[in-house]
């Protein structure tokens, strides 16, 4: 695979953590918070957890939106300067 393949892949794993990373970490930790809540009230439902991951994601969505649709422009504008490079390879 030419370098520049390789970079565009790395650039486009790396543009891929960071958006998710932060999602994922903080459903994470509202799930343990739920979990917790619900082992302690002695409530086992599956439903209940629900709605909460959900508002953390719509929320995460809100503040981390702008940020990761600037860095998916960026990998964008990337991929679109190496075009020339990959049609050569």
């Amino acid at each position: 695979m030419p370098a520049v393949a390789q970079s565009l892949f790395l650039a486009a794993m790396q543009t891929a953590a960071l958006i998710a990373m932060p999602v994922v970490a903080l459903v994470g930790c509202v799930g343990v918070a739920v979990g917790i809540v619900q082992t302690v009230v002695q409530v086992q439902d599956q439903n209940i957890s629900f709605f909460p991951k959900l508002l953390a994601i719509a929320w995460a969505a809100g503040v981390f939106g702008p940020a990761a649709f600037a860095l998916l422009a960026d990998l964008f504008y990337t991929v679109m300067r190496a075009l020339p490079e990959l049609a050569r390879a």
